[in-house]
């Protein structure tokens, strides 16, 4: 009797170590980072102190990175010394150079959506040697979306969109996340400048069709593995009031997407997709200052989903954001800091 007594102790000591030891499994954080190196000071820190953070911090799975990794015109005929940088992200050469910083400083798996500075801008005339955007395209996608990122773990359940292998989907900890290709110069339709424009308009369509089928594959494949929570990552900030940032109209963010019509699809797609999703949705954008987090509520005031503004873009301290996803927390699913910086994040988007 006595020793089926230790032996029922033993085994629920086993079942508690092994739920804590799930709970302890399921903790997620991830750091992401776009629109940089712009400056010479930026690329030095993410060589430098980033790359020592996000090796060393064990927590941190892997990092997102938003696209514009650097800018298309390498810099102005003016700029001081800390601005000044080698190269332009409109050339093999750097896109190479960010993978390999990638892997030899950050040591984890970079998942990359591309930015206009990556492509649709590369044939404008301030380029140092203007391109055509959609040859930067197509090396984009050699450079970078010929395989999974490296050392992915097999687990996560990666793939890309067979269309658009930009567009990626892979699972942590209960979580589904996803990129979406869409950029800024309204999504590759304004200033083609060395392209035929019908066929790169008709490209950009594609892109849009592949992205709504892309969002409802995620959300389906979401839903059938019962993920606690969905990411989705992109360049582009598609609630940028732009010129219209005093009309009353455009005072909700969704209102905002939704007059744009090159991203209207994509964020009314978003909305209904994370209205019928059980579990927290957080969209993760650049492309704009300033860095912030807030919920995007529907014109009856219902919560449809988080979107992030991550840190990036000439900010005045360059940093890394952060993100802890706790999918069971209803009010506060993503809690957001810096790399390096403290303090919250902004809790409203003020443009």
């Amino acid at each position: 009797m006595v020793r089926l007594k230790r032996f029922a102790t033993i085994v629920s000591t086993l079942a508690l170590l092994t739920v804590a030891s799930a709970a302890q499994a399921e903790t997620l954080r991830f750091a992401v980072y776009g629109d940089m190196p712009y400056t010479a000071g930026e690329q030095a820190f993410l060589s430098g102190r980033a790359s020592e953070e996000i090796a060393r911090d064990d927590r941190i799975s892997f990092v997102i990175a938003l696209g514009d990794l650097g800018r298309p015109e390498g810099y102005p005929k003016d700029a001081t010394p800390d601005v000044r940088l080698k190269t332009t992200a409109c050339t093999d050469d750097w896109q190479v150079a960010q993978r390999r910083l990638w892997r030899d400083g950050f040591r984890k798996p970079v998942f990359l959506t591309p930015g206009d500075n990556d492509w649709t801008d590369c044939d404008a005339d301030r380029v140092p040697r203007p391109v055509s955007e959609l040859s930067r395209l197509d090396a984009l996608r050699r450079i970078h979306f010929s395989g999974p990122p490296p050392s992915v773990d097999p687990i996560w359940r990666y793939r890309a969109q067979p269309a658009q292998p930009e567009n990626a989907t892979w699972f942590v900890a209960g979580v589904r996340f996803a990129t979406l290709h869409m950029v800024g110069t309204g999504n590759g339709r304004r200033r083609i400048e060395r392209d035929d424009k019908d066929v790169a308009l008709a490209l950009a369509d594609a892109r849009d069709a592949s992205n709504l089928a892309w969002l409802a594959e995620v959300f389906g494949t979401a839903r059938a593995e019962e993920a606690t929570a969905v990411v989705v990552a992109m360049q582009v900030d598609p609630f940028d009031p732009g010129k219209n940032k005093d009309d009353p109209n455009m005072a909700l963010p969704l209102s905002r997407c939704l007059a744009q019509p090159a991203f209207a699809p994509v964020c009314r797609a978003l909305a209904l997709q994370a209205l019928t999703f059980r579990g927290p949705v957080l969209l993760v954008h650049g492309d704009t200052n300033p860095a912030c987090l807030e919920e995007i509520d529907s014109a009856d005031g219902h919560r449809l989903f988080w979107r992030l503004n991550a840190w990036g873009d000439f900010t005045l301290l360059p940093d890394i954001t952060v993100i802890d996803v706790d999918a069971e927390n209803p009010y506060k699913p993503f809690k957001v800091s810096g790399l390096v910086q403290d303090g919250a994040m902004p809790g409203t988007c003020n443009y």
